[in-house]
């Protein structure tokens, strides 16, 4: 194929080109690099029908065609081919999907376009590219996803990961998911950066497939309103096998008696607590005064902030000792002063019924209300104070910390710097303890729990654990001979091989004769053989087949 310099004027980009994202900056530089070395790779364009506004047609290259026009260029070298639309549609496609940028919704539409049209399969759309069908097929399915999810993909509220299961479901059933879980009040609420997917799960789950076993209330309570329980009743799929295929997890296909049943047991819970009962958000008048109905008095958290609740990390989640240790620390820290403030009144335990019209049904905790606050702004001067207080319970803990860090680091100096070890008298009872204790410090956890101990980072540890400790001194012992000379590194250190031998002979004799016999065997019967070969080389006459040693298959193997 020729290449042929064709004017900018000629040429125009195409509206069926799948790509309508081009990022700025880069094509500035490309442009600028465009100016110093040329275009290397022209590009791919079609003639027009005669009476268009121009002769030509971008079909790949309309990224290269902006950046040359950047450059201030009046001609571009280009391929000429001819191309009916479908056969442009594919040429363009190929180019933007081996893009390692490509736009997941853009490429959603391009295979969806190829498939819809009749241009290619789906088999063939995952050949051309070198992807499975089952990719092919998750992208076409993308297209089904409403606007409201792809703009939190967008902003980075979501991810594709997230996108591609919330695209399975109809449209309809993403408004209901939205409107219930993604909302900027139910996002304010995340506590977490990145939502798990197994959270997604759940909240399709509760809020859009009405999975029964995610429903708070009991399944056979008939007490409620409507005067059935779940067990028996015809919206149950469990009892229409032969019309829902997942029956085996049975679903309410009553969305409404649902979600009244709901907000009935929020409703008796709340009413049988003796802690505030709260409400949170702009849209809750129908909620609220259903729940004043029932007889319950609650208050405003529209305008005032929860204080949370310190969660401790979960160990499973670090693969780092010494950055779980500091996640504890801080987390003890923020506890000591959350305790202090239940202890004294300034936090309480609530329980809110919804937030932003939705309902939820969780306790949360809050800044206690003085009896005689009258207006909002006495309840604002009242949280003020407290998280005043918080702040100075802070800076007291903290001061605290400070003294302790001091005073530790006082006592290591003064060992540090002592002559202790230059006593070769014994060891008091007490030394003894705090000996076995550090020993059992350097052991595995799974030999500390097999004792009955869950090691803690913290200074009482000892002081309970000293018991436990003392009844198995000589068993911390032996586990850390044990650990020592049962390492790999054993094998390169010749006295640590020595220590070795000498437990052998102590604690494993006859360990230690079957395998002397077992490797003398086997080494005499190759030493054998070569000194044989060595004779051999010297003249010397080989011994007698009576004095030869046989050396198996294995042995030469192992050789």
């Amino acid at each position: 194929m020729q290449v042929r310099n064709i004017p900018l004027t000629d040429i125009c980009p195409s509206n069926l080109n799948p790509r309508k994202t081009f990022d700025q900056e880069s094509l500035n530089e490309l442009a600028e690099n465009i100016k110093e070395n040329g275009l290397i790779q022209p590009i791919t364009v079609r003639k027009l029908p005669k009476g268009s506004d121009h002769k030509f047609e971008i079909v790949c290259g309309e990224r290269r065609y902006r950046a040359v026009t950047i450059a201030g260029m009046e001609e571009i070298p280009c391929v000429v081919r001819e191309l009916d639309d479908k056969q442009a549609f594919a040429a363009m496609i190929i180019e933007n999907l081996q893009r390692k940028d490509v736009d997941p919704m853009e490429e959603a539409a391009a295979f969806s376009k190829l498939y819809t049209d009749g241009t290619m399969k789906i088999a063939e759309i995952a050949k051309m590219l070198g992807k499975s069908s089952s990719f092919v097929t998750s992208r076409i399915q993308l297209n089904n996803i409403i606007p409201e999810f792809e703009a939190l993909m967008r902003n980075g509220t979501l991810y594709l990961v997230h996108l591609l299961e919330i695209c399975k479901l109809t449209q309809d059933q993403q408004k209901v998911l939205y409107e219930n879980c993604f909302s900027e009040a139910c996002i304010a609420r995340w506590t977490q950066k990145i939502l798990k997917l197994e959270i997604l799960h759940e909240m399709i789950d509760e809020h859009v497939m009405n999975f029964l076993d995610t429903a708070q209330f009991s399944l056979a309570d008939s007490s409620f309103a409507c005067g059935k329980d779940c067990e028996g009743c015809p919206f149950n799929t469990k009892n229409k096998p032969e019309s829902y295929k997942d029956s085996a997890r049975p679903r309410c296909m009553n969305a409404v008696c649902f979600k009244q049943r709901v907000q009935e047991y929020i409703f008796r819970t709340a009413k049988a607590l003796d802690i505030p009962i709260v409400y949170q958000g702009s849209k809750d008048d129908a909620i609220v005064q259903a729940a004043e109905a029932y007889g319950l008095k609650l208050t405003d958290m529209t305008n005032r902030s929860y204080v949370l609740c310190p969660k401790e990390p979960d160990r499973a989640s670090f693969s780092d000792e010494e950055f779980y240790e500091k996640r504890m620390q801080a987390y003890r820290h923020v506890k000591a002063i959350f305790d202090s403030n239940i202890e004294d009144g300034c936090v309480v335990k609530v329980y809110e019924i919804c937030y932003d019209g939705k309902l939820s049904g969780e306790f949360k905790y809050a800044y206690s209300i003085p009896a005689d606050a009258e207006t909002r702004n006495d309840v604002a001067e009242s949280d003020s104070k407290h998280e005043q207080i918080t702040r100075l319970k802070d800076a007291i803990l903290k001061t605290n910390e400070r003294e302790t860090e001091e005073l530790v680091e006082k006592k290591r100096s003064v060992v540090e710097s002592s002559n202790y070890s230059s006593k070769n008298t014994a060891l008091s009872g007490e030394e003894q303890r705090i000996f076995h204790a550090i020993l059992l410090k350097r052991l595995s956890q799974n030999f500390k729990k097999s004792l009955g101990l869950e090691w803690q980072n913290t200074e009482d540890w000892f002081e309970k654990s000293a018991q436990i400790i003392e009844a198995n001194r000589n068993a911390i012992k032996r586990e850390f001979i044990k650990s020592v000379l049962g390492e790999k590194s054993v094998c390169f250190s010749h006295d640590l091989q020595g220590l070795l031998n000498a437990l052998m002979a102590e604690a494993f004799a006859s360990e230690e004769e079957e395998i002397k016999g077992e490797v003398s065997k086997k080494y005499e019967s190759q030493r054998t053989r070569i000194q044989k070969e060595i004779d051999t080389l010297n003249g010397k006459e080989p011994a007698s087949e009576q004095e030869e040693t046989e050396e198996s298959p294995e042995e030469q193997e192992n050789e």
